[in-house]
């Protein structure tokens, strides 16, 4: 592995390491042999090290200069009277280079372990969402796939084949907001920017609502956003309120309350159910990848989409718990003023 390059700020550091230790040299030259003062250039190269070894090479150049001119008969000059302080000179340098040497040496070690260890991470996260993904698509599809066979069976009634289409529908609608959330988690966390335009936040919560009408069913839902306004990528955030209200059905208990207020210099929107609520060891865990709290149907995908939506937009997810019960899912949004009319923000 080639040498890492070294910033200016690893000279600057060399070059301050060694004017620090001469300055103490100095102080302490009545009290100290050579050979000490000598061997208190040897950190100063260790820290300069840290930075590469360019930095390492300046250091110990720059200590043995420093030390032949401040300590070494006659001082304040270059002249040196022993030929033995040469061997002093060399020595020193040796040793600095040896250290610039070791310090490279490890860096490239820990770069080829933190590159090992991503590659295991990724190839874990891989193995773990083939089998979620695999799993659950296997699922649904299986449904579909037996309803379909029995709803094109002539002997099966009329109600029971409308049954059949509408579990049909039902696991289709569920395979599209899977892929989905797969297909957008994907895209923000490779780093593509939102979108964004002012987007009156109850249109995003009625559109979202909509889209939930079959799961929602005769659940209560109450809605108090005001005027509320969000600059935001409409097709990702929408997404984030989907899954917030779905996994507040899936595993909460009505009524489901969807509130937003701004204070503080951000929007603050919460979606709130009534059901057990989120243990404390979980409040984290909730927004990891394929981590499910309860047995419900779903790949764990989520509240991981709505975590990594929120921090797209510069924002951030959290999971409270009311005094009263429940759970409360909150996205945290940085406030803006839009844009007044004649396009000035």
């Amino acid at each position: 592995m080639p040498p890492s390059p070294s910033r200016p700020w690893g000279y600057a550091s060399a070059v301050a390491a060694v004017a620090v230790t001469t300055a103490v040299g100095l102080i302490a030259y009545p009290e100290l042999a050579l050979g000490d003062i000598g061997m208190m250039y040897l950190p100063a190269v260790m820290l300069a090290a840290l930075a590469g070894r360019g930095p390492a090479l300046l250091a110990a150049s720059l200590a043995v200069l420093a030390f032949d001119l401040c300590f070494v008969p006659p001082r304040f000059t270059f002249v040196v009277e022993n030929p033995r302080h040469g061997v002093t000179f060399a020595v020193m340098f040796v040793a600095g280079l040896a250290i610039a040497t070791l310090a490279e040496r490890l860096r490239g070690e820990a770069a080829i372990a933190r590159q090992a260890d991503l590659r295991a991470r990724t190839e874990e996260l891989r193995s773990s969402l083939l089998s979620s993904v695999s799993h659950d698509l296997r699922t649904p599809l299986a449904v579909i796939t037996g309803a379909a066979t029995s709803a094109a069976d002539p002997a099966v009634a009329a109600p029971a084949r409308a049954e059949l289409l509408e579990s049909i529908v039902g696991e289709a609608r569920r395979l599209e907001r899977m892929l989905a959330n797969l297909l957008q988690l994907t895209r923000v966390e490779t780093g593509i920017v939102p979108t964004r335009e002012w987007v009156p936040l109850d249109e995003l919560i009625g559109a979202a609502l909509t889209r939930l009408e079959p799961l929602l069913g005769e659940r209560a839902v109450a809605v108090a956003v005001g005027d509320v306004e969000v600059h935001v990528d409409p097709v990702l955030f929408e997404l984030a309120l989907v899954n917030l209200i779905e996994n507040a059905i899936k595993h909460g208990a009505p009524p489901i309350e969807i509130g937003a207020t701004g204070a503080d210099g951000k929007v603050t929107i919460t979606v709130r159910d009534h059901g057990a609520g989120v243990a404390p060891g979980d409040r984290e865990r909730v927004f990891d990848k394929f981590f499910r709290a309860s047995a419900a149907p779903g790949a764990g995908l989520g509240l991981a989409v709505v975590r990594a939506i929120a921090v797209a937009h510069g924002g951030a997810a959290r999971v409270a718990a009311p005094v009263d019960g429940g759970a409360a899912f909150v996205i945290e949004l940085p406030a803006a003023r839009p844009p007044a009319p004649g396009g000035v923000a």
